[in-house]
Parts: C-alpha cells; sequence; structure tokens
C-alpha cells in the first residue's frame, strides 16, 4: 500500500481479506470503516493490514484473551430481565471503533461547547431563571419536572460548576455529522467500562494499539480527580464514590472507578450527617466527608428533603449541602436537563447564553405542550417517533418505551390523538434516528452493526476536557434505534487516532517511583465490614448445611446403615425439626409416609429454591452477600463462587432426583466451600477485613456445633443410637476420634473432642480461641480501663468450658433421662454466641454504641 493509496482511500490488500470480503454497507446509511463506494476509509487500513497480518491463529489467540480479561476481571452489567441477573458477563466487541483526528477535532469542539451550555443552564435555572422570564423556556418543563429539585433552588455550588462529570450519547447523520442524541447529566455510567475496554483491547491487540498512536485516557480521570479534590479546600480531603448497591446495574463500574481513582465505595448506609456534616461509618469510629461523586439519582440522596421513602442515600445531605460542608457530584437536580423535550429549545438557548450557534445539531424534536408543534406532530405521526416528556427516556436507550407511529393501528392511532389533544404536553415527537454502522465481529467475520458512541466531559483545573475516547455501543440487529446496554446489546473500546505523539501518562506507578512499605491498607467502612462479617458466617452456615444433608442423604440410602427402617427415617425427621428444617407436624407425617415421602421432604430442602429453609436459599443467600463484596476478594475466590453460582442454577434447571446426582452436587458444594475457606486462611492477609470474615466463620461454626451437641446428645442414649457416628462425621472429626481413642465412639470423648478441645479445629473452645485473639484487634478507646463487651463475653465463654467436669456434666442426668448441666452448659454457649454476634453489630456495623465514639467524632470536627 502506497502513501497515494492511503490518501485516496482506494482499495488496498486488506479490503479483500475474508475478514471484510462479505462487509455490506446499508443503504443510506454512512458506515464507519467503508464509504458508499465500497472502499475502505483511510484511517482504517492500517488496523485492517495489522489484522491480516495476525493471520487466522493469531487474531483467534487475540479474541480469545479479550473474552478471557473480561471473564477474569468479573465485568458484568445487570440486563433487566435477563435470567443471569448480576452476573450476566459484559459484552465486548474485540474490534475498536477508529475514529480520525480531523474527525475528532470538530466532534470535541461542538462537545465542550455543549457541556458549557448545559453548566450555564443548570446555574440559571438553579438561581435567577432568567430563560423563563424571558420566555426562551416554558416554566411548565422546569416547574413539572420531578427532577426540579426546589429545596435545592439558591443553594450555591462551588465555582459556579454544577456538572463535574457529565455524558452525551451521540450519533452520526447519513452525510457523516455527527448529532446529540442524548444527555447524561443526572450521574452519567459508563466512564468506568470505557475504561475497562481499553485495558482488555489494548492487552489483547498489543501491537496494532501501539502503532496506531492511540490516544489515552488516564491523563482525562487524573485531571478529573484532581480538580474535585482542590474542590474540598482541604489538605487530606475524604472522597467516597456512592452507589445504590450490588443490584444496580452498573455497580462493576462503581467499584471499578473507585479502585481506579483510589477512593471509598460507600452506599447511604454508610453515611450520617450529624450538625450539617457528612460522616462516614467506619471500624475506628466517624470520619468527616469532603465530596461525594455520586451515583444515586437525586430525587434518592436525601429522604428528609427529598424522596421521603429511600433507602439509597442519607438523611440530612441537602442540609450539609447547604451549608457547604460537603460538595456533591455532580449538583443535586442535575438530572433536569435529562428531559428530551428541552433538545426543541436548544438552539435558542446556546445564541442567548453563548451568543453562539450549536456546533452539534439535535435530534428534530418538537415538544407538544405547543400548539403549533403539536399540531405538526398530529399531522405527521406516521413520520415521528413518540415519548413521553418527563419519562427522561431517550428513544436511542429505551427503544421499547417509543411509540413508532408508524406501528399504530387505526384505533391505537385515534387514542393517542384524543390524548395529545387533551394533555399534549406530556408528548414530545422526534424524527427517527438513523444510527451509522460500524465494523461487528460476528462467526469470525466483520459485518456492519447499528452504533452510538457516548463522549464523557470532566470538569478540570483548566476548564471542561473531553474524554478522547469514550463508550461505543451496538446492536445485534439493523434496526438504527435498537442500542441499549440495557437490552443486551454489546459495547467496543474507541481509538482516537492521533496524528501527534500520544502521552504515554498511566495512574499505574513508574517502576522507579518508590512506594511507602505498609503493613495494612486503608480504614473499610462499616457496610464493608459488616458484608465481611455475614460472608463468614453465610459461608459456614452453607458448608455445615450441605454436610449435614449429606450425611442425612446417605443414611437414607443406606450407605450409612438404617435405609428405610422406621426408626432411621423418625430419627432423621427428628434432628430436621431440632435444627428447625420442618416443623414438627411435617416430619411426623413424612415419617408415617414411609421412605418416600421423607425422600420428598428431604428433596424439597435439598433442591426446591422456594424452600425458605432449603439448601438453594442458603446459596443464594451466600452467593449475594458475596457479590457485595466482590471487590475484595481475589480472583481465584470469586472464581470459586462463580463456579458454585453455576453449579447450583445446573441444579435448578434438572429435573434429577437420583440419590447420586444429588450427592455429586453436594459433595461439589463442599469441595468450593472448602476451596473458599482454605483460600481465606491461607491467600488473605491479616487485615481488620480478613478478622471480620474469619470472626463470623467461627462465630457460626461455635453456635451450629453448640447446637448440633445439644440435638444429638442431650438426651437418649447417643452412643447406641448412632448418634455420636453422626456427630463425628458432622463434625469432620471422626478420624482424629479413632485415632485418638481406638474404639467405638462414647459420649464423654466425642463432647471433649468437639466441645473443649481447643486443639480440634472443629471445636467450640477452638472457635472460642481464636475469636479471643480477633477481638483484641479490634478498634477501642485505649482510654477504657476495663474489657469491652465483646471481650467480656468471648473470655466468659472460656473460662465456662474450661471450668467444666465433663464426666460429671455428661453423667448428670434427671429422672425423664436429660443430661440437664450439659444442656445448660450448651444453652449458655449458644446463647452467648448470639449475645457476641450482635455486640460486634452495635459497636462496628450499626454504630448504636457511642461511648467511645463520640470522642472520636470531636477530634474530627
Amino acid at each position: 500500500m502506497t502513501a497515494v493509496d492511503r490518501q485516496s482511500g482506494e482499495e488496498g490488500p486488506a479490503a479483500g481479506h475474508p475478514l471484510v470480503a462479505g462487509y455490506r454497507t446499508v443503504a443510506g446509511v454512512y458506515d464507519e470503516m467503508m464509504d458508499a463506494q465500497g472502499r475502505i476509509r483511510p484511517h482504517w487500513l492500517p488496523f485492517l493490514g495489522g489484522l491480516d497480518r495476525m493471520q487466522d491463529a493469531g487474531r483467534q489467540q487475540a479474541w480469545d484473551t479479550a473474552n478471557r480479561l473480561v471473564r477474569e476481571d468479573g465485568v458484568t452489567y445487570n440486563v433487566y430481565d435477563d435470567p443471569e441477573g448480576v452476573s450476566r458477563p459484559w459484552r465486548l466487541d474485540p474490534v475498536p471503533l477508529l475514529i480520525a483526528a480531523n474527525d475528532w477535532r470538530q466532534l470535541e469542539k461542538g462537545v465542550l461547547q455543549r457541556a458549557r451550555l448545559l453548566n450555564a443552564l443548570l446555574a440559571d435555572l438553579y438561581g435567577p431563571q432568567r430563560m423563563l422570564t424571558e420566555g426562551l423556556l416554558p416554566s411548565s418543563l422546569v416547574f413539572g419536572n420531578s427532577n426540579f429539585l426546589r429545596p435545592m433552588h439558591g443553594v450555591p455550588v462551588p465555582d459556579g460548576v454544577y456538572l463535574h462529570l457529565m455524558a452525551m450519547d451521540i450519533g452520526r447523520a447519513p452525510d457523516g455529522r455527527w448529532w446529540i442524541l442524548s444527555d447524561r447529566t443526572q450521574a452519567p455510567s459508563g466512564a468506568g467500562y470505557a475504561l475497562e475496554n481499553r485495558v482488555v483491547i489494548s492487552r489483547s491487540l498489543p501491537v496494532l494499539f501501539r502503532e496506531a498512536q492511540v490516544q489515552r485516557l488516564a491523563s482525562f480521570f487524573q485531571n478529573f480527580s484532581d480538580r474535585l479534590l482542590g474542590l474540598t479546600r482541604r489538605e487530606q480531603p475524604l472522597v467516597v464514590l456512592m452507589t445504590p448497591g450490588p443490584l444496580n446495574e452498573t455497580y462493576f463500574e462503581h467499584a471499578y472507578l473507585a479502585r481506579y481513582l483510589g477512593v471509598p465505595l460507600v452506599e447511604g448506609a454508610d453515611l450520617t450527617v450529624r450538625d450539617n456534616r457528612v460522616y462516614l461509618k467506619t471500624l475506628h469510629g466517624l470520619q468527616q466527608v469532603d465530596l461525594i461523586m455520586r451515583r444515586v439519582d437525586s430525587e434518592y440522596c436525601d429522604a428528609l428533603e427529598l424522596k421521603s421513602d429511600s433507602a439509597l442515600g442519607v438523611a440530612g445531605l441537602v442540609g450539609a449541602v447547604r451549608a457547604g460542608n460537603v460538595v456533591v457530584a455532580n449538583a443535586l437536580g442535575s438530572g433536569l436537563l435529562e428531559c428530551e423535550a428541552l433538545k426543541s429549545f436548544m438552539p435558542n438557548l446556546c445564541r442567548r447564553m453563548l451568543d453562539e450557534d450549536l456546533l452539534i445539531p439535535e435530534v428534530a424534536t418538537w415538544w407538544c405542550g405547543q400548539d403549533a408543534e403539536r399540531q405538526y406532530v398530529e399531522a405527521n405521526l406516521e413520520k415521528l417517533v413518540l415519548s413521553h416528556t418527563f419519562g427522561n427516556r431517550s428513544i436511542i436507550n429505551h427503544r421499547h418505551s417509543a411509540i413508532v407511529g408508524a406501528q399504530l393501528t387505526d384505533e391505537k392511532r385515534q387514542k393517542l390523538l384524543e390524548r395529545m389533544d387533551r394533555r399534549g404536553y406530556d408528548y414530545i415527537g422526534q424524527e427517527p434516528v438513523s444510527l451509522s454502522t460500524t465494523p461487528v465481529l460476528c462467526d469470525g467475520v466483520l459485518q456492519p452493526g447499528p452504533m452510538a458512541l457516548r463522549v464523557y466531559v470532566a470538569a478540570t483545573a483548566d476548564g471542561y476536557r473531553v474524554m478522547p475516547g469514550g463508550l461505543t455501543r451496538t446492536a445485534d440487529t439493523l434496526d438504527a434505534r435498537a442500542v441499549s446496554m440495557q437490552h443486551g446489546d454489546a459495547s467496543k473500546d474507541t481509538w482516537i487516532l492521533w496524528d501527534a505523539p500520544v502521552s504515554t501518562f498511566s495512574r499505574l506507578a513508574s517502576p522507579d517511583h518508590e512506594v511507602p512499605l505498609r503493613r495494612s491498607g486503608s480504614n473499610i467502612p462499616s457496610r464493608v465490614a459488616d458484608n465481611l462479617f455475614w460472608l463468614g458466617r453465610y459461608a459456614e452456615r452453607a458448608e455445615a448445611t450441605t454436610r449435614l444433608f449429606r450425611s442425612l442423604l446417605l443414611r437414607l440410602a443406606g450407605e450409612a446403615g438404617g435405609g428405610e427402617d422406621p426408626a432411621t427415617l423418625e430419627r432423621l425427621m427428628r434432628i430436621l425439626v431440632d435444627l428447625g428444617y420442618l416443623r414438627s407436624r411435617t416430619a411426623r407425617k413424612a415419617a408415617a409416609g414411609g421412605f418416600e415421602a421423607v425422600e420428598r421432604e428431604l428433596w424439597t430442602l435439598l433442591f426446591d429454591p422456594q424452600c425458605p429453609n432449603g439448601l438453594l436459599t442458603l446459596l443464594g443467600d451466600l452467593q449475594r452477600t458475596q457479590s457485595t463484596v466482590r471487590d475484595r476478594l481475589s480472583r481465584d475466590a470469586s472464581r470459586l463462587f462463580d463456579l458454585l453460582r453455576n453449579a447450583t442454577q445446573r441444579r435448578k434447571e434438572s429435573r434429577s432426583l437420583q440419590i447420586g446426582d444429588a450427592l455429586q452436587f453436594l459433595n461439589a458444594t463442599i469441595n468450593a466451600l472448602a476451596g473458599f475457606s482454605g483460600m481465606q486462611t491461607e491467600n488473605m492477609t491479616r487485615s481488620i477485613g480478613w478478622r471480620l470474615l474469619d470472626m463470623g466463620r467461627r462465630i457460626e461454626r461455635g453456635s451450629h456445633m453448640t447446637k448440633l451437641l445439644r440435638e444429638l446428645v442431650v438426651r437418649g442414649e447417643p452412643e447406641e443410637e448412632g448418634a455420636l457416628d453422626l456427630l463425628l462425621e458432622l463434625g469432620d472429626s471422626f478420624m482424629t476420634y479413632r485415632s485418638r481413642y481406638l474404639t467405638t465412639p462414647q459420649l464423654t470423648a466425642t463432647v471433649d473432642l468437639l466441645l473443649t478441645d481447643d486443639t480440634n479445629p472443629r471445636s467450640v473452645a477452638f472457635q472460642l480461641v481464636t475469636l479471643e485473639g480477633h477481638v483484641a484487634y479490634l478498634p477501642r478507646d485505649a482510654r477504657l480501663a476495663r474489657l469491652t463487651r465483646d471481650q467480656s463475653l468471648v473470655l466468659g465463654m472460656r473460662n465456662e468450658l474450661q471450668l467444666a467436669d465433663l464426666h460429671a456434666v455428661c453423667a448428670a442426668r434427671t429422672s425423664r433421662g436429660v443430661r440437664s448441666h450439659l444442656d445448660s452448659l450448651l444453652e449458655s454457649q449458644q446463647r452467648r454466641f448470639a449475645d457476641l454476634s450482635d455486640v460486634i453489630a452495635r459497636t462496628y456495623f450499626s454504630h448504636a454504641d457511642t461511648i467511645w465514639r463520640a470522642s472520636i467524632v470531636g477530634n474530627v470536627t
């Protein structure tokens, strides 16, 4: 390929490659790679030539690498109504969108102009409201919009910046010009996904990326971060990123950005407002927050002055903002500008506020609250797409909510016209969007797919700056309106091919940068600590429950003795009742019904996802808790949970009732949970987070063991009934007992091994020894001369076991054959395990215990 060929755009060797041999553009639609005459655009030729040189094996390896990196990084997006839910993998097409330097410069100018316009408009609407008094904007579009927050009117913002990070969805017209499809000013999503896309594609196509002189993204985020820190005017400010939580569709991005920017990821429950100041609740007390990067919609941020039933924000936040004690980015109420009806007024607003014409045109929009515009829409209904004025939904992003006039039946058309005559202000009409197409990898070859580009603009110390790239979204169908991550479409990396040397700045530390050596990470929010604590409890509970069901299933099948013996069936049902899995009436009915009835009840507990006490329900609780702290766990640990999730899903879908299949699932579950326990023990640093996770596990194991002992050895003759064998099996201590005593299980020796032997990792005493070490590391007021409540509980429990005479305790029985002293000892331990859990939660998670924390708050303020 000669220089002349590149400039003219004539077809070269790349154009004849099998990847593009069958590529056909869509008539009347701009294609990013190929012009209407079928010629490759010049800036695509080097990239396609590079793909050609890689040959089939090299390209396949690159595609496989991209898919592997997405899986390993755990990139997910919650597509609504998708059965995979929060675990749905992120869809990334490995072929990037390429934009030439001159094309990008023109687009960048228009985007910067629009950013200045939108910020100026917000400043006016939450300030003097001149655009309303001058009639350039109908007041009903402002005061009738639920995103206009009256409590924020007149509240100043630092340096007059309302929009710190905004996004714009942009498409390309058939003539090649860019146009604005929608604005995202509330809490714009996708920047983290764009960054992740860049990381994945640059690693899977490293040579092509390096040769293409692609504009880097790191400096954009650095300038954005520096600007935010400057707004706090404190030497060591505390900045947090507030998320709605792990059920939000873009939660992965929230966690990713928080790690990349080096700020804590918090939920509303992690924050509290006191004296018009916002504090982060941590294990070490309350720390004042200076700036909140929010990913929660404005109206949900404060249940006190905004949406009263919201549980996503923090009560009193508006008061703290009004007092000037915290900065919120973007400013509360900025979602007002996402109203699609504003598009028809933007040209005049731009001329009035900036004394400039819009550089990037809008999608033609008519608001039907004006007579002339409504009449035009009614007369041209077949040519337009309608949506609701205050739906805050772009036809690009929410295609199923749009009303396509050409698809209406006569009856529906007439009803729509009648509604528009009565309530025209509820509707807007827009011209259908014809999106450009870009190459999408499909079955190993490139095919055109409709695309929209989301670009990001951030406020920096030098004014607004555009991210040199963005999030490109593509559709699986040639329907030009069908581009939406909410409905499962894919994404691309966006390469801005620069015609000058590009910056190599990275937020990663350079090799010659000396990093201060540390022995612990940053302090964690109380909610994260709470979730880690309960992850430990759920993991141990799931393992104990799985072991129990496996043991009972083996006995039901006759592999461990008993089989269809009525006494065995009755004993199995009694155990399930005593441990709280079944009601007494249900168990008696099943035992009377024989083997098949007992099997049905056990199968319900094992594999019915609707059973509240069932194993699948418990595994679901475990997986949901793990998803809230996924960013705190290693990739290997996350992979184990993914395997467990997949196995659980297959079990739900399977209709097999074979005992062999059930045992295989139970064994696989135990292996996965044991693997997580091993990783926790061997791979996690001994931070406060690890201690809390292990404390949850120890409390759950100790509590469960005391419950098993109470139900299996307090009454009857456990040596004769096989209860001791079951107990040692559930406690994973059978081989230890045999090697130590060389005899059949006896009551006192078994109780000692599982209750008071502090060398056995499954005993209650071992859990208390471990807990004593953990509680000593929990933060506390060093000025207190006495033990804290958690320390007192653990020490008292240890002393109670150490002082117990097991021979006497196990021998003493009432006239009804109940070992009352042993029962009292176990009941005391079980109750105090519950008390210990409650004390830890009140003191470190909910902060209900404020005795020593009040002094810390005073120091902070």
